[in-house]
């Protein structure tokens, strides 16, 4: 078992995008309201260094959740900044990941291409439940 030179941060939806979602009449199931992403970030040795962490990175963090919720943006609210992402999602950091797996990690690059064909897929998913 190795441990991972990162660590992460977990986003849960609060009741500021849970709003906003059943305004667009979205399906809470389907979207996964219940579940947190993870994304990881470098490593940190405080709370407050993990809050610097997220604050630099927030923004991407934002609009990638946006758009899991909900594709277009013209939805997504205008104001984005780092105390309405604290609004719109309840956070939890984790200063340890362990690999169980033992291989080596690859990262893919998300390209315009990528992202389209994942889209694809996952618009047949949709469709089957």
């Amino acid at each position: 078992m190795a441990v991972v030179n990162r660590c992460a941060v977990g986003i849960y939806p609060s009741g500021q995008l849970l709003d906003w979602a059943r305004g667009l009449d979205l399906d809470m199931e389907v979207a996964g309201a219940r579940e947190p992403c993870l994304y990881l970030i470098p490593d940190y040795d405080t709370e407050e260094e993990a809050e610097e962490i997220l604050e630099e990175v927030y923004e991407a963090i934002f609009e990638a959740e946006l758009d899991y919720w909900h594709r277009d943006a013209a939805t997504w609210p205008a104001e984005r900044t780092y105390p309405v992402f604290r609004k719109w999602f309840k956070v939890r950091f984790y200063p340890l990941i362990q690999d169980l797996v033992g291989e080596e990690l690859t990262a893919t690059e998300l390209d315009e291409e990528f992202i389209g064909e994942l889209r694809t897929a996952l618009e047949g998913v949709e469709q089957l439940l």
